[in-house]
């Protein structure tokens, strides 16, 4: 089989600059939200607004790209600038850093595109036409293909572009992934897909919807740099969890051999969806070209002292604060519904 690796092909730091970023957008066509625990909270309505926020802020940075249900152009136009390019195809959801393509870049900078089997995050429901989506940006894109066998989604995954690739056994390991591959097969699936040569395993996730997604607990903000979510208080659920993963990374290197530093955000102690003891995340947030759009929860103390991190990680990049609200009461945030396209030469 055709693999990344074989031709030289990696996949960049998000911080890499970018074509364009593509969305999904919330469709009302196929698909059931209530299905799904985690989404019985979920207003398709409010969740468009929400989008369309996102998209109409990234696309101030960058090109923005939105896959688009034939049947739900309308509602897509009337809330999106103009500016923002409409793509029809049809979808089941709108998490497209899940089911979209995970784009690379080879020595030349050529693009290439990673086209991974997307189950529905272990669900299997109403997933189908959404596999189909990581195909099409890579054909609309111009890409190499490149197919991995392998379930994977995207915000599985977070990599600092030089062979360092951060995940969670929670996660990867899952049963209702990929249950006949061993812990070693995965990670050499990552280095023949991703062009990384060290996986650092995070044990925990803080959200059940998509069992435990890196985007949600730790990323790089440059080499060698991670910025993680922490809880202080011993008393909540998450403590243990949380200073487990910080433990990690405070003791793991990266692919150069250097130990990381540790950018620690503390959580938002709010709890936003009925029902639900997942905490709200600031890590969840997308780097734009000369920006960084990241979710807020009207917790004063909480923001504030997440955003003056971010600003403080991101010096050269304007913070663009969104109310994250809505988008967490699907289970994600504005990571979850974006995938960047590396721009190459």
């Amino acid at each position: 089989m055709n693999k990344p690796i074989d031709k030289s092909f990696k996949m960049p730091a998000e911080w890499h600059s970018h074509d364009c970023c593509w969305m999904q957008w919330p469709t009302d066509v196929t698909g059931d939200y209530s299905e799904i625990e985690s989404w019985a909270h979920f207003d398709l309505e409010k969740a468009r607004v929400a989008w369309a926020n996102v998209a109409n802020t990234i696309s101030k940075f960058e090109v923005l790209k939105m896959i688009v249900h034939p049947d739900n152009i309308s509602s897509a136009q009337s809330l999106l600038n103009s500016s923002i390019q409409i793509l029809p195809l049809e979808l089941n959801d709108a998490w497209a850093r899940d089911s979209g393509a995970i784009f690379l870049l080879n020595e030349d900078g050529k693009l290439g595109g990673v086209d991974s089997n997307f189950n529905c995050w272990g669900y299997k429901i109403n997933f189908e036409l959404d596999d189909k989506v990581a195909k099409f940006m890579i054909n609309e894109s111009k890409a190499v293909y490149f197919k991995n066998n392998m379930v994977l989604e995207g915000g599985s995954i977070h990599v600092d572009g030089e062979g360092t690739l951060l995940t969670t056994e929670q996660c990867l390991l899952n049963e209702n992934r990929n249950p006949s591959l061993s812990k070693l097969e995965i990670e050499k699936n990552l280095k023949e897909y991703f062009g990384i040569n060290k996986v650092i395993w995070l044990k925990h996730g803080t959200d059940e919807g998509t069992d435990g997604h890196i985007d949600n607990v730790a990323c790089f903000t440059e080499p060698g740099v991670v910025s993680a979510m922490v809880c202080s208080d011993k008393n909540d659920s998450y403590y243990e969890i949380l200073n487990d993963n910080l433990e990690t990374l405070k003791t793991s290197t990266d692919s150069k051999g250097n130990r990381l530093k540790v950018i620690e955000i503390e959580m938002s102690y709010q709890r936003l969806v009925p029902g639900s003891d997942e905490p709200c995340s600031y890590i969840n947030y997308y780097i734009a070209n000369g920006g960084v759009i990241m979710p807020i929860y009207n917790d004063t103390k909480a923001d504030e002292a997440a955003v003056n991190q971010i600003k403080s990680a991101f010096p050269g990049r304007k913070v663009v604060c969104i109310n994250g609200h809505d988008i967490h009461m699907g289970g994600g945030n504005v990571h979850c519904i974006t995938q960047q396209q590396p721009k190459g030469h």
